[in-house]
């Protein structure tokens, strides 16, 4: 039987006791709280109840604000249902914009709970005609909007401002996917700790319905392709031209952010008076809206790309030069006129209406919501769907009109929400308007036309469904477009959210005052006719709901369409309990944290064959690792191979026993990497080291660089200069690259970075290797110190000689002479006489030069080239200058700067210059 928390400002059973929620209620009420709780899990009833406990305790007055009219008057409804007034009916009241100033004030005055849009607080305080100040809890719904320049963060500022004993509770599922998204909606609102819980937790896992997401993908008609292949030729002409000006860095297919970062460089470029600026500007709008109109078209289909040009044409035609200039070029022109003769050709729309008249013909009963992006796109599927003649369809959009298309009043709104939840209609078509926090029971069906990028998006619009039963949520994904890319982006910031409001939340921490059963001694609950303390019936539903260890199941399940669902998808319960979950305890601690089972046990000895169990295991792990150590081992495969060709017992069979010592430079004491190598048993030697960061033995010395640094030396000029001396320092040199997204770095191109490489491991020989992170790298100086330990162990004493030999050549080269602190050079003698060993041992090969001091370098003469390109580069840039003129520019003047010192006679005696061009060459060169 049903529980029900009974409370002096709540109606009889009107709210469900679900332990959760009276949790919720209790650290809402003891300090300002941002709650994050999972879509359809009864985040209003925590708010009824936080909103009804101020009041009955403290008094005053209670401020819900939402972002939407929609939302405002759901909360009103639900408020009139759920509160006891004590005042008349005017107590409750709503407010939106849509009322008259002087109204609102007055229902203010009489009020004793506001529902209202923050835009009509903030501006209704700031004129005066409402006061803060006797408001003792404000409710911010959809606590994500908190930020920046929102009214939902203004009134929490107002709210702090002016209020005299002020409490703010925060509401959402999803507040960000970055720390800073979270921690600027707490600070915005005065928020001081974090009340989160996902729907696989125990306590709400009873309460959560089943959620199916299911990923459809469909193909592009070839007429849009058609379409947009014109388009894409003059995206890529213009993203060609911003590159030759270096102000695009990137290197393949344009993308919206890639276009943001060129847009930022010539607005800088601006400021610093560059004349080629002005126009680099325009080509980079002009870009941004083939991107977008490229995308549509692809993605979307007709109705949008047509509502896209609509737009475009209206922001003309209101004095927006740009968007005039890109209307009116005939390419475009065309295929707007193009567009409004054309069907809608994109299977987008047929896929849609399918799988809503699939899912009421299963069930007829059934409600099924359907998001767009565009409104062309909702009245296509509304159209539809009235021609299948077995739906009821409901357009739902904002209020504004425009481009033709008629927006909804809030009454309209209100009106249509209602039929659509009496079952009057069946199939609700919104735009992002639906989106945040309608409540529809009976909502089995949600359908993405696309997957949009905002993980808050994402989570809204996938909330409508599976609310109080299990529903289903399609995603259609148009096959080698944005699509999807949108979709991989908002699963990643969904990921990335839970782990940024762990972070905010653990650097909160919890007040050490709290006290629950005082904050919930007004609070019982009826029980079979039994009414008990809330406090009571909380603790005893999480004793009861208390997990098995290990036991945890998703609520969100996604597939993609065409391919069977996992097999565990349906499995019981039961089924999962008789499961044994193989080390549970390190599964279920976090990353990083050493447990019990870590340390040492009074079992007995393992034996050999134990141990090498045990070093196959770590092999097995580091596959990756061992790769590169393969490649390092190539170079003394001559060294060894006397070794391993006798009946001795493989010196590197036993690696892991072997204890080896690591000596660091004092700098890397800062890092975690000591602390690892310590940890697992190394003997660490810390030194000052005049060159690299780890040295191993005598022969290896490894320079460790972050990504970021990397990248920096090789702006500044410094790397070949550092992996020179590297070199010079020992034998066997190494440079560790630590971190990743190495060829995603901003400041440099792809090209450039392979470069770089390429320079180090072929010109130079220098072996690089690559690691995630400081504990990657430990465990690589691990297995690198056991080897060559191993390896020196085996060799045999020519081995050893010619090992010596190796170095004395290195050490006696000049260059290493000055740059080696205490290097000395040997005679020729000595050099001839090791060389004459060498060749006696029989494993001399035949070598040649590759080196001839008397010719150009290879480098020198690369950098010559690059340096030729850029200065063509350079004057292709100017006005009316091609390739060939600038190279004959180039030839005559030699220079640049010769080139800039010119007077006009001097530029006319160049072919293919004449005295118009001339002037403007040098208007340009010259300011």
């Amino acid at each position: 039987m049903a529980a029900f928390i009974e409370h002096p400002r709540l109606t009889a059973e009107s709210v469900e006791a679900r332990a959760y929620q009276i949790e919720a209620v209790a650290d809402c009420l003891g300090a300002p709280t941002l709650l994050v709780l999972p879509t359809a899990l009864g985040k209003t009833p925590i708010e009824w109840m936080v909103i009804a406990e101020r009041l009955h305790t403290v008094g005053g007055r209670a401020l819900i604000i939402a972002p939407t009219n929609a939302l405002v008057n759901q909360h009103f409804v639900d408020l009139k249902a759920v509160i006891k007034k004590q005042k008349s009916d005017d107590s409750i009241v709503s407010i939106t914009g849509s009322i008259d100033w002087r109204k609102r004030q007055k229902r203010w005055a009489l009020a004793e709970i506001i529902v209202a849009t923050p835009h009509v607080i903030r501006n209704d305080v700031n004129r005066g005609s409402i006061d803060l100040s006797d408001v003792t809890i404000l409710v911010a719904d959809e606590a994500h909007h908190s930020t920046g320049k929102h009214s939902s963060a203004e009134v929490g500022d107002l709210y702090l401002q002016f209020a005299d004993n002020p409490l703010i509770m925060g509401a959402t599922a999803s507040p960000g996917s970055t720390r800073e998204q979270v921690e600027e909606v707490c600070n915005r609102l005065g928020l001081k700790r974090i009340h989160s819980r996902s729907a696989e937790n125990a306590l709400l896992s009873p309460y959560a319905a089943g959620l199916q997401v299911n990923e459809v993908f469909v193909d592009v008609d070839d007429g849009l392709k058609l379409m947009a292949a014109p388009l894409q030729m003059w995206l890529e002409h213009l993203v060609d031209q911003l590159r030759r000006l270096g102000y695009h860095v990137h290197s393949g297919r344009a993308t919206s952010s890639q276009l943001n970062e060129t847009r930022g460089r010539i607005q800088g470029a601006i400021v610093k008076g560059e004349g080629l600026a002005y126009n680099a500007a325009r080509q980079c709008a002009q870009a941004q809206r083939l991107l977008n109109l490229i995308g549509y078209l692809l993605s979307q289909g007709v109705a949008a790309s047509r509502e896209y040009l609509s737009r475009v044409k209206n922001s003309g035609e209101n004095g927006d030069k740009g968007a005039s200039a890109f209307f009116n070029d005939s390419r475009i022109t065309q295929l707007f006129e193009n567009l409004k003769e054309s069907p809608e050709l994109h299977e987008k729309v047929g896929k849609t209406v399918n799988l809503v008249l699939d899912q009421l013909e299963s069930d007829p009963e059934s409600r099924a919501i359907i998001f767009a992006h565009f409104r062309d796109t909702v009245d296509e599927i509304v159209r539809r769907l009235e021609e299948s003649g077995r739906a009821k369809p409901e357009r739902f959009v904002g209020q504004t009109s425009r481009d033709g298309s008629t927006g909804m009043t809030q009454k309209a709104q209100i009106e249509g929400l209602q039929r659509f939840r009496e079952g009057k209609c069946n199939v609700l078509v919104a735009t992002s308007v639906g989106e945040e926090g309608l409540d529809v029971p009976k909502a089995d069906l949600v359908v993405f036309y696309e997957p949009v990028g905002s993980e808050i998006r994402t989570i809204q619009r996938r909330g409508r469904t599976g609310r109080h039963r299990a529903g289903t949520v399609h995603v259609l994904i148009a096959r080698d477009t944005r699509d999807e890319g949108a979709r991989a982006s908002a699963l990643f910031r969904e990921k990335r959210m839970k782990q940024a409001i762990d972070k905010v939340r653990r650097k909160m921490g919890r007040p050490a005052d709290d006290n629950p059963v005082e904050l919930l001694k007004s609070f019982k609950v009826r029980q079979n006719g039994i009414i008990g303390s809330a406090h009571a019936f909380m603790m005893s539903e999480m004793e009861r709901l208390a997990p098995e260890l290990g036991e945890q199941t998703s609520r969100v399940i996604t597939t993609v369409e065409g391919q069977l669902p996992d097999s565990n998808i349906n499995e019981t319960n039961d089924d999962k309990k008789g499961k044994k979950y193989q080390n549970v305890p390190s599964r279920l601690r976090p990353r990083g944290q050493t447990g019990l089972d870590s340390f040492p046990s009074s079992a007995p000895t393992p034996t050999i064959k134990d141990e090498q169990e045990s070093a196959d295991n770590i092999d097995d792990q580091d596959l990756d690792l061992n790769e590169n150590l393969a490649k390092m081992a190539v170079r003394a495969a001559e060294d060894i191979v006397q070794a391993l060709t006798t009946d001795a017992v493989d010196p590197l069979a036993h690696e892991a026993d072997i204890p080896c010592r690591i000596v660091i430079d004092h700098r890397e004491l800062n890092t975690s990497i000591a602390a690892t190598l310590r940890l697992q048993g190394v003997d660490v030697d810390v030194k000052t080291l005049a060159i690299g960061d780890f040295q191993i033995g005598d022969r290896v010395v490894v320079e460790r660089k972050r990504v970021r640094d990397f990248v920096d030396s090789l702006l500044d000029g410094r790397l070949l200069e550092q992996a020179h001396r590297l070199i010079g320092a020992a034998p066997r040199p190494l440079l560790l690259i630590e971190g990743g997204g190495l060829f995603t770095q901003r400041a440099v191109h792809n090209n450039a970075l392979m470069g770089a490489l390429a320079t180090l491991t072929i010109d130079l020989g220098l072996p690089v290797v690559t690691t995630r992170d400081g504990e990657e790298t430990a465990r690589f100086l691990i297995i690198a110190a056991r080897r060559e330990q191993a390896l020196l162990g085996a060799l045999t004493k020519e081995a050893r000689e010619r090992m010596k030999f190796g170095d004395e050549i290195k050490q006696s080269n000049p260059w290493f002479e000055n740059q080696i602190p205490g290097g000395s050079g040997l005679d020729e003698k000595t050099t001839i006489d090791a060389a004459e060993s060498v060749i006696d041992s029989g494993l001399q090969t035949d070598q040649k030069v590759i080196l001839d001091a008397s010719k150009e370098g290879i480098l020198d003469h690369r950098d010559k080239q690059q340096k030729q390109t850029n200065k063509l580069y350079l004057l292709e840039s100017l006005p009316n200058i091609g390739p060939t003129t600038a190279k004959r520019l180039l030839d005559h003047f030699k220079s640049i700067e010769a080139l800039t010192q010119a007077d006009e006679t001097e530029l006319c005696q160049v072919t293919g210059i004449g005295p118009a061009s001339a002037r403007t060459i040098l208007e340009v060169l010259r300011g």
